[in-house]
């Protein structure tokens, strides 16, 4: 019953990423080499057509799921995110699991796409602003890594 009940979840999430928006993003210089980033999804995040920020509301969960082709191997990928606050300070947002493996298939093979999918709530501690956020899967070995940077605004 209890494995019933996970199969269930997982295909909720799965179908709530399937209807996410499309969103614009960047990405990260100095990394066109290292990955192609494909296409990138939040849900919610209705304000994509208009190439909008998407709103991420307070208390409530938030989902991006983003494709990518690594031009490196790795054995395992580290996770982060952070606020772009300038050209040289990034500030780190959420605690998030850093072992990117238990989101996406490791080892990394060069030139395999790859999707990381993601659900975590925006805690209500969280200040309401708009942000340029950069997620980053890192290879802690050679320093390759794949990354993009979009913006959000967080609201109550």
């Amino acid at each position: 019953m209890l494995r019933l009940c996970w199969l269930t979840l997982l295909l909720l999430a799965a179908l709530r990423l399937v209807h996410a928006e499309v969103i614009h993003y960047q990405t990260c210089p100095d990394t066109e080499a290292d990955c192609t980033m494909g296409e990138v999804r939040v849900d919610p995040c209705p304000q994509a057509v208009h190439n909008a920020a998407c709103r991420i509301r307070r208390r409530r969960p938030g989902s991006i799921s983003f494709k990518f082709t690594p031009h490196f191997d790795a054995e395992r990928l580290e996770t982060t995110l952070v606020w772009v606050k300038s050209e040289t300070e990034e500030l780190p947002m959420v605690s998030l699991e850093r072992d990117a493996c238990k989101n996406i298939q490791c080892p990394i093979k060069s030139g395999e796409l790859q999707t990381y999918a993601l659900t975590a709530p925006v805690e209500a501690k969280f200040p309401i602003s708009s942000y340029t956020i950069r997620w980053r899967l890192k290879d802690p070995v050679s320093g390759k890594m794949c990354c993009f940077n979009h913006d959000i605004k967080v609201v109550n």
